[in-house]
């Protein structure tokens, strides 16, 4: 036999030794020694070695019970909501794509959630620590931290003193009855916590099993309302387009569903457990919009990170490398997101095989994105749906 030959050949047995593998993880020990032996002629064939038992894991049960087992711990929050004027391009620039926004028709009325200290005494200090509860400046509103086992309670007040509509706090992911549910219908409007008046207040409670582990957005889900236009306005019926049915559209002055949220009345709840990992930084992102059919002051449609509209106005994020890192995200709106961070790969969900730099959120979901930093630079972090990047959302996320 020549060299060449030799070395054909041992390439051959190292091809079918991986194909052998491959099938057998794909199909389990009998199969493969089936499969095997047909591959070669019997006298050459090399018995396979008998495949570990597998581990069987307990079925998924969709009707198991979510038991709420108390913990005695109790989180005390004392939220506010608040009405405030909010510019969401402070700098009138873009620049990633190198413009200056026009800065007639981007300041408009914005009502936030703000923590405060016990009887809505002051507001408290921003606390950016991954177990903080954030910047406090109103949108988002302070990130609600919560163990399994814990009842969460908010105290809350509507002091918003511009539109002097009611609000409430209807949040995702925990557990709650009827009069902790925050969300308002016209053939039950009198349910208590879901229309919360200007100057009067309400204590929701809401209870923490095992299912509620993850980030959760809350929002105020209060009585529809609408802005009115200028007076000058056209009464020409301009259709609000959300690509909706010709019947279905609204005009203006026409109510508009969670309008609250579209101003600025929403937050974070992240529950966590005894598996959840300890992180040197958490960032929280929330993706919103904007629409000047809503808000008669803008002069443009927004897509929005954290209030924030185009480079140098969003947040900037830094991290070390060797940082583990966590971002919380989460979406509300009309629009469907894919938020891509340069640089950067993760799980792309707990236990997945399967690694990503871009995923899809949607209005009310949310995503929990964790990694172990190892890319210093100055990145860019936006959704992918390209005019919801031009339209504002662009932001940087710098490693040192």
């Amino acid at each position: 036999m020549s060299a060449d030959q030799a070395q054909d050949e041992k390439r051959d047995d190292k091809s079918e030794h991986g194909r052998r593998a491959v099938v057998r993880t794909l199909l389990g020990g009998g199969a493969v020694a089936a499969l095997a032996a047909g591959a070669r002629p019997a006298a050459a064939a090399t018995p396979p070695a008998a495949p570990a038992p597998a581990r069987r894991q307990a079925p998924y049960d969709p009707f198991a019970a979510d038991t709420f087992q108390p913990s005695g711990r109790v989180r005390e929050y004392w939220v506010q909501a608040d009405s405030f004027q909010h510019n969401p391009v402070p700098s009138g620039y873009d620049a990633m794509m190198g413009r200056h926004i026009p800065a007639d028709k981007l300041t408009f009325w914005a009502v936030g959630f703000r923590a405060y200290a016990p009887d809505w005494d002051h507001p408290l200090d921003a606390d950016l620590g991954p177990d903080g509860l954030g910047a406090n400046q109103g949108i988002p509103g302070p990130v609600l931290r919560a163990e399994v086992g814990d009842l969460i309670r908010v105290h809350f007040r509507n002091n918003d003193d511009h539109y002097r509509w009611p609000h409430s706090m209807h949040p995702h992911g925990v557990l709650y009855d009827r009069e902790n549910d925050g969300g308002w219908l016209a053939d039950d409007p009198d349910r208590p916590g879901a229309a919360v008046p200007f100057g009067e207040t309400y204590t929701y409670t809401w209870a923490c099993p095992p299912s509620s582990v993850g980030t959760w957005p809350y929002h105020d889900h209060s009585m529809p309302q609408s802005i009115p236009g200028p007076a000058a306005a056209s009464s020409a019926p301009a259709h609000k387009e959300y690509g909706l049915d010709e019947s279905q559209r609204l005009s203006p002055g026409d109510p508009v569903m969670e309008i609250g949220a579209e101003l600025g009345l929403f937050g974070v709840v992240a529950v966590t457990d005894e598996n959840t990992p300890q992180v040197d930084r958490e960032f929280v992102l929330f993706l919103h919009d904007t629409y000047k059919a809503d808000i008669p002051s803008l002069g443009q449609n927004l897509n929005l990170f954290n209030g924030g509209a185009y480079l140098g106005n969003t947040p900037t994020f830094t991290a070390k490398a060797g940082d583990r890192v966590r971002w919380r995200i989460a979406s509300l709106g009309q629009e469907f997101h894919v938020f891509h961070l340069h640089g950067h790969r993760w799980r792309s969900g707990p236990n997945s095989p399967d690694w990503v730099d871009s995923q899809l959120i949607g209005p009310s979901t949310t995503l929990t994105i964790e990694y172990l930093e190892d890319n210093p630079g100055d990145w860019l972090y936006h959704c992918h749906v390209i005019h919801h990047m031009m339209g504002g959302m662009v932001g940087r996320y710098q490693v040192t």
